[in-house]
C-alpha cells in the first residue's frame, strides 16, 4: 500500500487517496499506533466517486464505541478513536466541564458543529495527577439532572436526522457495534422508559488483553440498516411521548435503573472524598 501511494509518478487519483488516507487515519479512525493507519481504511478509498455515499458518521461511531469498550477494560492503558467527537460531546451535554467562562457561538449551516470549541483552553483540573481521576469521577457522581443539557443540538434531534433513532448494528468494515437509542431517549426529547433487553451478538470473546476481544454480529443484523422504518424507535411506543421537562422518566424507570445500573462511578465509602479534599484543586464551572 505504501509503495502504491508514495510512487513518484503517481496520478492525481493516488495523490487524493494518499491525502484522504492521512486525513481519515488522523481524525475519524485513530488507533493507538500514533503514526499508522489500519489497512481496512484503504478499502473505502479505491473508488473515489463513491466516497460521498458512505455513512462516515456511523462508521466513526462504530470505531469510537469499539475503542471505548477496550478502554473500559481493567488492563487498558489508553484510548483511541475520534476523541475530538467525544470531547465535543462532553462539552455539549455537561456545561460544568466546558472551558471556563466561555459561551460557544452559533455556527452556520455549512460549518462543523465542533468548530464552536476551536481555540478554547481546557477547563481547570486537579493539580495533583495522582488524584485527578478520582476528582473527576467524584465530579460526575455529584451531577444532578439540571447539570445536564439533554438536547443541545435540537429539541427534537431525530426530526432533523431520522437515522439517529435507528436501533441495530452500526458497522465500519469488520467492526460492528450495537446502537440502542432506547437507553438514552432523553437525548432525543422523549421520556426515558425502561429499555428493552439488549441485542445479543452471535459470539463474543473477551480475553484479558483489552485489544483482543472479538464480537461477531449475525449477518442478518446488517439488513436492518437498509430497512430503516422497520428498525426505529417509534413514538407510538409511548402513551405520552414528549417530555414536559428535559430529564423526565416513566414511573418505573428509576427503580429499574437502580437495580440494573451503577448509580455511582466511585464507591460510597468516603475514601474518594478524603483524597480529593486533600488535593489542591482548580476546577472552574
Amino acid at each position: 500500500m505504501a509503495s502504491r501511494y508514495l510512487q513518484v509518478n503517481g496520478t492525481h487519483v493516488t495523490e487524493a487517496q494518499s491525502y484522504l488516507l492521512l486525513l481519515l487515519g488522523s481524525t475519524l479512525f485513530v488507533d493507538k499506533s500514533r503514526d499508522r493507519v489500519r489497512p481496512v481504511v484503504n478499502l473505502f478509498l479505491d473508488e473515489l466517486e463513491e466516497i460521498d455515499q458512505y455513512s462516515w458518521a456511523s462508521g466513526t461511531l462504530a470505531w469510537l464505541y469499539r475503542y471505548l469498550g477496550q478502554a473500559s477494560r481493567a488492563g487498558a492503558r489508553g484510548v483511541a478513536g475520534c476523541l475530538t467527537l467525544l470531547q465535543c460531546w462532553i462539552y455539549e451535554y455537561f456545561p460544568g466541564f466546558r472551558p471556563s467562562h466561555f459561551e460557544p457561538p452559533v455556527v452556520g449551516p455549512d460549518e462543523a458543529w465542533a468548530s464552536r470549541w476551536i481555540g478554547q483552553p481546557a477547563p481547570g483540573s486537579v493539580a495533583d495527577p495522582s488524584v485527578r481521576l478520582v476528582f473527576y469521577r467524584r465530579a460526575l457522581d455529584r451531577l444532578t439532572p439540571s447539570d445536564v443539557f439533554w438536547t443541545p443540538f435540537h429539541q427534537r434531534p431525530h426530526q432533523a436526522v431520522r437515522r439517529s433513532l435507528y436501533t441495530g448494528v452500526i458497522r465500519f468494515a469488520d467492526i460492528g457495534e450495537f446502537y440502542d437509542p432506547a437507553r438514552c431517549l432523553r437525548q432525543f426529547g422523549y421520556r426515558q422508559m425502561v429499555p428493552p433487553p439488549p441485542s445479543r451478538p452471535q459470539r463474543a470473546d473477551r480475553p484479558e488483553a483489552p485489544s483482543g476481544y472479538v464480537i461477531r454480529i449475525p449477518e442478518s443484523f446488517d439488513a436492518t440498516w437498509d430497512a430503516l422504518l422497520s428498525h426505529m424507535v417509534h413514538i407510538d411506543m409511548y402513551s405520552q411521548p414528549w417530555t414536559t421537562y428535559p430529564y423526565e422518566t416513566t414511573i418505573d424507570y428509576l427503580d429499574w435503573f437502580v437495580a440494573h445500573s451503577h448509580c455511582r462511578v466511585l464507591r460510597d465509602d468516603g475514601d474518594a472524598d478524603r483524597l480529593v479534599d486533600s488535593a489542591v484543586v482548580r476546577f472552574d464551572h
